[in-house]
């Protein structure tokens, strides 16, 4: 009776533990209140469309972010992997330097800022729904 009892208790917990996980990928991520407060706080310092940077990507608003730059748009809508956006978030980028900038100095000492991954995450979840404007 005790080995029944704890395996159905293990099948609860795993079962609700997969619901859970199905619950937060079923979320809607929005553009405006979830991704562009990262943006704003983490990338308009160096991409506003009045900035100069290398790149030509103003992520000001979502039409300039769409619009991209000279490495082209910045996400493939549904999917995150392709997407220069998440990619340029990543310990290695598949080129330049990782985003947001820090100097070489903060990277050495340890004192780099970067977005965590829950942020990642969330830019990537949001780039695989769709990349809405919502």
């Amino acid at each position: 009776m005790k080995v029944f009892a704890v395996t159905l208790l293990s099948i609860v917990v795993i079962g609700s533990g997969k619901l859970h996980a199905e619950d937060e990928k079923s979320k809607s991520i929005s553009f405006k209140d979830d991704v562009y407060p990262i943006v704003k706080n983490n990338c308009l310092p160096c991409h506003a469309e009045d900035n100069f940077n290398p790149s030509e990507l103003s992520l000001d608003t979502y039409e300039l972010m769409r619009h991209g730059g000279k490495n082209g748009t910045p996400w493939v809508a549904d999917d995150s992997k392709k997407s220069i956006l998440v990619q340029k978030l990543m310990v290695e980028p598949p080129f330049d330097a990782r985003m947001p900038l820090n100097s070489k100095r903060k990277i050495r000492e340890g004192k780099a800022k970067w977005l965590t991954d829950e942020e990642i995450k969330l830019i990537a979840d949001w780039v695989d729904q769709g990349a809405k404007n919502n």
